[in-house]
C-alpha cells in the first residue's frame, strides 16, 4: 500500500488496471491506503510514507503492469543494497556551499567566487573545498594557517546554514521510497563530514530511508577509495558485487569499480556524465535521469524472484 496525505477517497484509472484508494487515519495524519486492483501481473504490496509532492511519480510507477516488457535492456539483477552519494545526487546543496564560501572569503578579506566555480570544487569533502575556495584553484593548497582559519569559519557558518537553500532533487524521495518498498537497504556514502551529512539528511527529511550513513571522515579513507563501499557491504552482510553505487562524480564511479559494485551515474548532478563516459576508468555501467529509474529496472527482477 502507498500512504499519501489526502482529504477524500479517489479512484485512479489506468490503461493497465485500476487503483482503488481508501482513506485511513494513522496517528494525527489522515492518510490513504491504495489497494491494488486486478493487474495482468503478480500483485505487490508496498508500504511507503510520502509527501504529496511525490504522488504523481508514485502513481506512475504503481500503474505499471510488471511484466517482462517493462524490463529495460539495462536491467540490473541480484542487487541487495543501494549506496548513494549525497551532494549532486540526492540533493542540490551548491547554493548553501557557495553561500558559506562567499562568507568565508569575505571573512578572509577576499572577493566572492561565482557559484558555478564553487560547484566545480565540490566532491572531495569540505577540507579540500576550503583549500580550493581560498586559492581559487582545484589543485593548489592554501597556507596551513590560512586554511585552518578558513576551515573553522566555514564549518561553523555552513553548519548553521545547512539547508537554507539546499533541497532534494524533484524525484529523490519517490525514488528512495520505491526502493525501500522492495526491501533493499539503502546507504549514503559521501565525502562530506559525517556529522554534517547526518544533520543535512535529517533536515531534508530523508535520514529515515537509510540504514547507514558514512561521511568522508567516518573511515581512514574516502571515495575514490573503495573502502567505504566495502565497509558498507560488510556491515550489511552482502557481497559488494550485489550493491550499486549511485553518484554524479568520478569519485563515485571509480570507487564503485574498485569495490566491484555496479556504478550508476546520474545526469542531473554536478558531474558531466557525457565527459566521464569518454574514459573507461570513469564510465558508469548505467546512466539514469531520475532515481525512480532504478526501481523500474530492479522491480521486475525482484518480482520474478518472489514468484
Amino acid at each position: 500500500m502507498f500512504l499519501f496525505s489526502e482529504r477524500s477517497p479517489k479512484t485512479f484509472v489506468f490503461k493497465k488496471g485500476r487503483l482503488k484508494i481508501e482513506s485511513a487515519c494513522l496517528s494525527k495524519s489522515k492518510l490513504l491506503k491504495i489497494n491494488e486492483m486486478p493487474f495482468q501481473a503478480p500483485t505487490i504490496l508496498l508500504t511507503i510514507h510520502l509527501k504529496t509532492t511525490c504522488r504523481e511519480t508514485m502513481l506512475k510507477y504503481a500503474s505499471l503492469s510488471f511484466t517482462s516488457k517493462h524490463i529495460m535492456t539495462a536491467a540490473i539483477e541480484h542487487v541487495q543494497a543501494a549506496a548513494f552519494d549525497l551532494d549532486g545526487t540526492l540533493c542540490d546543496s551548491v547554493p548553501d556551499l557557495a553561500a558559506a564560501a562567499e562568507a568565508m572569503r569575505e571573512y578572509l578579506g577576499m572577493e566572492p567566487l561565482p557559484a558555478k566555480t564553487v560547484e566545480s570544487y565540490v566532491g572531495d569533502g569540505i577540507g579540500k573545498l576550503v583549500h580550493r575556495v581560498i586559492t581559487n584553484d582545484r589543485n593548489q593548497e592554501a597556507a596551513p594557517d590560512l586554511w585552518e582559519k578558513g576551515f573553522v569559519f566555514y564549518m561553523k557558518y555552513y553548519r548553521d546554514h545547512l539547508s537554507d537553500f539546499t533541497h532534494p532533487y524533484p524525484e529523490t524521495e519517490a525514488g528512495l521510497a520505491l526502493l525501500k518498498s522492495l526491501g533493499i537497504p539503502l546507504v549514503v556514502i559521501t565525502n562530506k563530514n559525517e556529522i554534517l551529512a547526518v544533520e543535512l539528511l535529517k533536515q531534508l527529511g530523508l535520514a529515515d530511508y537509510f540504514s547507514l550513513i558514512l561521511g568522508g571522515d567516518s573511515l581512514p579513507e574516502k571515495k575514490p577509495s573503495p573502502l567505504p563501499l566495502q565497509h558498507a557491504a560488510e556491515v550489511l552482510g552482502i557481497d559488494p558485487a550485489n550493491m550499486i553505487m549511485v553518484g554524479d562524480s568520478r569519485n563515485d564511479i571509480i570507487a564503485a569499480k574498485a569495490a566491484g559494485c555496479l556504478s550508476v551515474g546520474v545526469t542531473f548532478g554536478y558531474g558531466d556524465m557525457t565527459l566521464l563516459s569518454q574514459d573507461k576508468a570513469t564510465k558508469p555501467d548505467w546512466i539514469i535521469g531520475s532515481l525512480p529509474e532504478i526501481y523500474e529496472n530492479l522491480q521486475p527482477k525482484k518480482a520474478e524472484d518472489d514468484e
